[in-house]
């Protein structure tokens, strides 16, 4: 019996029943091992897709009869509907830790993170109007954003040790600790005001001339600081080497990125409160039964994105597992994710964030390469890549970045600049750049050239511009 949380609810036992006939017989036309078995068994594969929906169904009407505040799912149940498994049926490979893959946490970050049963009980919260629960491989907003500022703090303390450490060799007449200090102290500022930030774009004359001194004073110290290591460097007597001048551009890029990671996120509670609260408001009169409806709904409606990973890597579209396959870990997945956002952190400097907030990432069942929902705002990465866990985030941060590229500053000159693309169509030249810009993090970010020379310069000279000013 499988699901025994269910086990007295019919839907959820037939479903699953039937679905433990099919892969019984599956095996056994696989057993068979000829040409005309293994057909059929494709055949039934392709059948047997249609259960993920099915049992899955069945699982959430089983679980929201009773109209509870939060959706829960058990271990058994987080297999199945994350990774398509389902232990005695559905089997993954025989070194998947299951009790490491429960157990794991993905770091705080800029992203929402979350698996497919996190968004649905997120779905559910939103239609119910219950608080949103906290994902299970995530972290809640506030303990992101608490997680980021504690992050910026050992990032600014290291790079401050660091100029401490080499101040006794360089003598000058620069106030290092008074320009330390005016850094840490302004830095949020000064980001504010690059970023145009709300609270600076919409504020009083007041404020804003506050933050524009404040970024002032920073900009102030920083190029003081930048003018005291540019001098160590050309020391006759003890020059400072480049690695350790590399060092420090580094751990000085750092705290920016971070200052900014921690801006995008608080603006992002506005933005999400208000998704949730939209959710709410459209189903505050509706009965408990038209709530259900409206839920069903939601998930239906991300039925078909489940699909794009597999059918952009033209792959098996099923969301079950694959016998004897091995899953993502999420935890290093994301940490991808994270090194991947770090190089072109100008990914965020779009209208459709500005909008929308920044997109959330959902780990879904099924194979391919990830991709992004435009209708959600969510960036889908499969439990099972094709190519790759590099290739599948790379694609899903390319596919985010063409779609959100509404004032065309990706897509003109990748078109126009680029010889070969000027005659390829809209899904041809989208299908180009994914390519392009996969190759251009996991390659030509680490220092490969790949990429040919014309779309080198290009990229180039789209993703290497600074905006801070």
């Amino acid at each position: 019996m499988s699901f025994k949380r269910w086990q007295n609810v019919p839907e959820v036992q037939e479903a699953s029943s039937k679905l433990a006939e099919s892969a019984r017989k599956y095996a056994a036309l696989l057993a068979e091992n000829t040409t005309d078995s293994k057909s059929q068994a494709q055949k039934l594969w392709a059948a047997m897709s249609s259960s993920y929906w099915d049992i899955l169904f069945a699982l959430i009407d089983a679980q929201t009869k009773t109209m509870p505040a939060t959706l829960t799912f058990d271990p058994e149940e987080r297999l199945f509907i994350d990774l398509g498994c389902l232990p005695g049926i559905i089997n993954l490979s025989a070194k998947f830790d299951t009790k490491a893959w429960l157990e794991s946490k993905c770091a705080g970050d800029i992203f929402p993170v979350m698996t497919f049963s996190d968004y649905i009980a997120e779905c559910w919260a939103a239609v119910t109007g219950n608080p949103a629960p906290t994902p299970v491989i995530g972290m809640s907003l506030d303990d992101r954003i608490n997680t980021l500022n504690e992050a910026l703090f050992k990032a600014q303390g290291q790079r401050d040790s660091f100029i401490k450490a080499i101040a006794p060799k360089y003598p000058t007449n620069l106030n290092l600790t008074q320009s330390i200090q005016t850094m840490d102290e302004f830095l949020m500022s000064a980001m504010k005001v690059n970023m145009r930030v709300p609270e600076y774009r919409e504020g009083d004359e007041p404020t804003r001339q506050k933050l524009a001194q404040q970024r002032k004073a920073y900009n102030d110290a920083e190029n003081g600081i930048m003018l005291f290591i540019s001098s160590a460097q050309k020391n006759e007597a003890s020059p400072l080497s480049i690695p350790l001048v590399e060092k420090f551009m580094a751990m000085h890029e750092k705290t920016k990125i971070i200052a900014r990671e921690i801006l995008y996120s608080q603006i992002d509670t506005v933005k999400i409160a208000r998704r949730m609260k939209k959710i709410t408001d459209a189903c505050a009169q509706m009965t408990d039964q038209m709530k259900r409806g409206e839920f069903r709904t939601m998930i239906v409606k991300k039925r078909e994105y489940l699909t794009v990973p597999a059918k952009n890597a033209r792959c098996d579209t099923s969301l079950l597992a694959q016998p004897d396959s091995m899953p993502i870990d999420y935890a290093k997945d994301f940490e991808i994710v994270r090194e991947f956002t770090a190089m072109d952190i100008e990914m965020f400097n779009v209208p459709r964030v500005r909008m929308y907030g920044i997109p959330r990432v959902i780990f879904v069942p099924g194979q391919g390469l990830g991709t992004y929902d435009w209708s959600d705002n969510s960036i889908l990465i499969p439990a099972f890549p094709v190519g790759g866990n590099d290739k599948s985030v790379s694609y899903a941060l390319g596919t985010f970045r063409w779609d959100s590229d509404e004032d065309r500053k990706l897509k003109t000159p990748y078109e126009q600049q680029i010889k070969e693309n000027r005659k390829k169509s809209l899904l041809a030249l989208a299908a180009s750049f994914y390519k392009d810009y996969s190759l251009w993090l996991t390659k030509e970010k680490r220092g490969y050239r790949i990429l040919p020379r014309e779309t080198h310069k290009v990229f180039v000279s789209m993703f290497t511009a600074k905006a801070d000013d």
